[in-house]
């Protein structure tokens, strides 16, 4: 039989347990290893709290993103020690700029091993710095007190927890429902108020409201206030603002020339960064004034001039507030592009409207990343009620496929689609392990292959490399996603005219659509 630990190590796993409840966690991911084995015996043990599994870190990290995305509330992975720890970093990274309460909890050596280069032992304490709002670092000589800190609810952040040797896997765990956790009831003070937008509204005119990156929660919690405002709105798709009629006639098509024939000489920017080239534009030295507000506080640009951003709670009361005349200004229509029935090796908006087409009204759609969202926003644009997200915190490609898994986990009567490039889903090829402890659903996994990195292609500064170099950027590649998804077991089909859309089998299913960029 399993030898008795002392009651210090069952007293510091169970009291790092009852610090996640308190900090609002309630469902967990674990990546196991004998280093974190006394943690996943104690959740085990657990109730009130979901489990899930993975055998590496990577996918798990961003797969409780994707869960923190859905549910708005902390998600934790726990890992075991030494580099299994490091493969979270991406997801930390994304969350950070995203505003998201992703929860890394790594289990440690003792503090003595760090800088001796023992086996499994590397400084995990600062791993994740400067991207975790809050680091405990404890071990079972941790004082009372550094237990009462808590965590930003727009931060990731970082619990490590050193255990010594022997380990005790069969520690009895908590209820994390029974312990509450005030978490969601706390909120972030912001750092803008409501009097402060009315005053700088009052001080531009011709002012474009450019959303992006909301919850449907919180774009439902601005919608009072854009109402209020009257200003015209360029929504791109992960607004999810396309499904409040109030707001249609405010809303203008997010394709850049939107921009160009509004002509507005200032900007108030909402939620996560735009993905239009028009964003990065703004860089250069402009007249143009810019206000962010997001979770974060981030402007999303370098330059300091003329640029104002703060965090904003968008559920202020409007009411009482007196705000400035701004009427709606007048945008030119915009006649909507046509495409000609796509062939296979089409151009990929073309592929993207009739793909658009077969996704039904509040289905969940995850865009990835720059290229796909900029794309859908030229062809489909915020005309229809989706419910739309993309990872856009740090605009990486890693990760995606399991950050959409984590994101429809929940999702069994909606239909959910993935749409994504082809060197999006190679960096993600693990993803699918999670599929057989989720509930079944219609889950599309669609993979615009292009035969590499075309993206690059449209980057004015590489078009004219040379032959070797350029591939070496565009990694060119004519690889089949067939042999993938046979080998997770899910349906395969490959796009070679729109009627290929039709008529979906039920369940899973792997799309692939060779195009042109």
């Amino acid at each position: 039989p399993h030898p008795r630990m002392p009651s210090s190590q069952a007293a510091l796993v169970r009291r790092a347990l009852t610090w996640l409840t308190e900090n609002g966690v309630r469902e967990v991911c674990v990546a196991a290893g004998a280093r974190n084995a006394p943690l996943i015996g104690a959740l085990a043990k657990s109730s009130g709290v979901t489990l899930r599994h993975f055998f590496e870190e990577r996918s798990a990290g961003f797969f409780a993103l994707g869960r923190v995305m859905a549910t708005q509330r902390p998600v934790a992975v726990v890992t075991t020690s030494g580099t299994a720890a490091a493969e979270l970093l991406p997801a930390m990274i994304e969350a950070h700029y995203q505003g998201l309460p992703l929860v890394a909890v790594t289990a440690d050596r003792p503090k003595l091993y760090r800088g001796t280069g023992a086996p499994q032992a590397i400084e995990q304490a600062a791993l994740f710095e400067p991207y975790a709002g809050l680091t405990l670092d404890v071990d079972a000589s941790t004082d009372a007190s550094d237990w009462l800190q808590s965590a930003a609810p727009s931060q990731p952040f970082h619990l490590n927890v050193c255990l010594e040797e022997p380990l005790d896997p069969e520690i009895e765990g908590v209820g994390f429902a029974s312990l509450g956790g005030a978490f969601g009831d706390r909120a972030r003070t912001p750092e803008f108020d409501l009097g402060e937008l009315i005053a700088w509204l009052s001080r531009h005119e011709r002012t474009m409201v450019a959303v992006a990156g909301l919850h449907p929660t919180e774009a439902a919690l601005l919608t009072p206030l854009l109402l209020r405002l009257g200003l015209p709105i360029f929504a791109e798709a992960t607004a999810n603002l396309s499904g409040t009629p109030q707001l249609r006639p405010l809303l203008i098509p997010p394709a850049e020339q939107s921009i160009r024939a509004l002509a507005p000489t200032a900007v108030l920017r909402i939620g996560a960064v735009p993905s239009g080239r028009w964003w990065r534009d703004l860089e250069a030295p402009s007249k143009v004034a810019v206000l962010s507000l997001s979770k974060t506080g981030h402007s999303g640009l370098a330059r300091q001039t003329n640029v104002q951003s703060g965090v904003f709670d968008f559920a202020q009361d409007i009411d009482s507030c007196d705000f400035p005349h701004t009427g709606t200004a007048s945008v030119p229509p915009l006649p909507r592009p046509t495409f000609d029935q796509p062939s296979p090796h089409s151009n990929e908006k073309a592929w993207l409207n009739e793909i658009a087409m077969v996704i039904p009204d509040n289905a969940l759609v995850f865009l990835g990343n720059s290229l796909p969202i900029r794309e859908w926003n030229e062809t489909v644009g915020n005309s229809r009620p989706l419910r739309t997200f993309a990872n856009r915190g740090a605009n990486g490609i890693d990760g995606l496929v399991s950050t959409f898994l984590g994101l429809s986990a929940d999702e069994t009567s909606s239909e959910s689609w993935l749409i994504l490039g082809d060197l999006s889903a190679l960096y993600d090829l693990a993803a699918p392990w999670i599929l057989s402890q989720l509930p079944a659903a219609n889950r599309r996994i669609v993979v615009l292959n292009n035969g590499g990195g075309r993206i690059f292609s449209k980057v004015k500064s590489l078009q004219h490399l040379a032959v070797g170099t350029r591939a070496m950027i565009e990694n060119p590649h004519q690889l089949s996603f067939r042999p993938w998804a046979e080998l997770w077991s899910i349906p395969h089909r490959l796009i070679g005219k729109p009627t290929d859309l039709r008529n979906l089998p039920q369940g899973h299913l792997v799309i692939e659509v060779p195009t042109q960029p």
